[in-house]
């Protein structure tokens, strides 16, 4: 990389933000592009300084010197592709945004895609990149693929479509400290990850599934208590747009497809669960929904590329509101103070209130203003514990 050259990372999200800070930490010209306004903006340390967080930049919204989306995606030839994936169908919106990167993609471009693929949906996003921009993809650019584990800078795995080019695209990778083990072929890398989501979610879903078949809480909080780390719907869904994205590319007949159509069935089906323990804890301890207000404890990044976790606690929230009515959402993902109290309001009604991460479950170790005895708390995890 030559001093001058800049990158481009093209999708303001968490983890787009967190390879722009890396790469202006490292002194190399960085632009953002936000794929919602089509604006770029360039990155500086003084930025980074004072919005250390994508969460921080984005709600700043103070005036940063843009440009439009045009005049820097042909003048930049490493690209990092992170655009915030939250629709109920992850392919096309990533086609589409892809499809609009790639009109301007200039000869002699590398390209890395930090956005969760299915099994050969790469191979669509070079064929977009190969009609859009008329290049031939066996000579003229390079795309990798490097998902990207949830808000964070490390790869699940890397692919790339020359593998004689390796060499280049290991050097731009070490500029955004994005840490992976070795470079694969697209194919290569495609079932990598696949053979990780599909050996994450086995482990938990089979948990999970065991749960729902012990009716007697008592029962399952005894068998609970033989596993070291009981999960939340936070760690159930953090990679829900994977499983997805494979459960949609995946064969008929394939062992694979059944397999990750398991997980996918067995994570969405767990807020049906929930709402049904709900009901059971809440006949138990003679709380009537109209007397009752629910509070939900799960803060989540709205910001990170995989938006399926922000679906399923919005598909939550909507059930428990279904059941009680008077349901509030706690979210504040970017609180300041990382140990933060949650501060409940003074009430007559009875007040429920539902932990959904084990960093919900740090915030609520103390409460302020009340005593923990006044509060019901109901968790959402593997065994409804309460």
């Amino acid at each position: 990389m030559s001093d001058n050259e800049s990158v481009l990372i093209y999708g303001l999200s968490t983890e787009g933000y967190m390879i722009a800070s890396s790469l202006v930490s490292n002194s190399i010209p960085t632009i953002i592009i936000d794929e919602k306004l089509h604006l770029a903006t360039e990155i500086t340390p003084d930025i980074i300084t004072n919005y250390p967080t994508a969460t921080e930049f984005i709600e700043a919204e103070s005036l940063f010197r843009i440009k439009p989306e045009k005049d820097v995606v042909s003048k930049n030839k490493i690209i990092f592709f992170t655009p915030k994936i939250h629709n109920n169908d992850n392919l096309n919106q990533t086609l589409s945004s892809f499809s609009d990167l790639s009109k301007e993609i200039e000869k002699d471009s590398i390209i890395f895609s930090c956005v969760p693929m299915g099994y050969g949906h790469n191979n669509e996003l070079i064929e977009i990149l190969e009609r859009n921009s008329g290049l031939d993809s066996q000579k003229d650019f390079v795309y990798c693929y490097v998902p990207l584990k949830p808000r964070t800078t490390i790869a699940l795995c890397v692919g790339i479509s020359r593998l004689d080019q390796i060499k280049i695209a290991n050097e731009h990778l070490k500029n955004t400290n994005i840490k992976y083990s070795q470079i694969f072929d697209l194919y290569l890398s495609e079932l990598k990850h696949l053979e990780y989501i599909s050996s994450k979610y086995s482990v938990l879903i089979s948990s999970s599934e065991s749960m729902k078949y012990i009716k007697d809480f008592v029962s399952r909080k005894d068998l609970g208590s033989s596993f070291n780390d009981i999960k939340y719907i936070d760690d159930l869904s953090d990679e829900l747009c994977d499983v997805k994205c494979f459960s949609s590319s995946l064969d008929s007949g394939e062992p694979f497809l059944y397999i990750v159509s398991g997980i996918l069935k067995g994570i969405e089906s767990y807020s049906r669960f929930f709402v049904t323990e709900l009901k059971s804890f809440m006949k138990e301890n003679q709380l009537k929904a109209s007397r009752t207000e629910i509070y939900l404890s799960w803060d989540l990044d709205k910001f990170e590329i995989r938006g399926d976790k922000i679906l399923l606690h919005k598909t939550l929230l909507n059930k428990i509101a279904d059941l009680v009515g008077n349901v509030t959402d706690l979210n504040d993902y970017m609180s300041s103070n990382p140990k933060r109290v949650v501060s409940l309001p003074s009430s007559e009604k009875n007040q429920l209130l539902i932990i959904c991460s084990h960093q919900a479950l740090q915030q609520v170790t103390d409460i302020n203003a009340k005593k923990q005895d006044d509060i019901y708390l109901l968790h959402a995890n593997t065994i409804c514990d309460r």
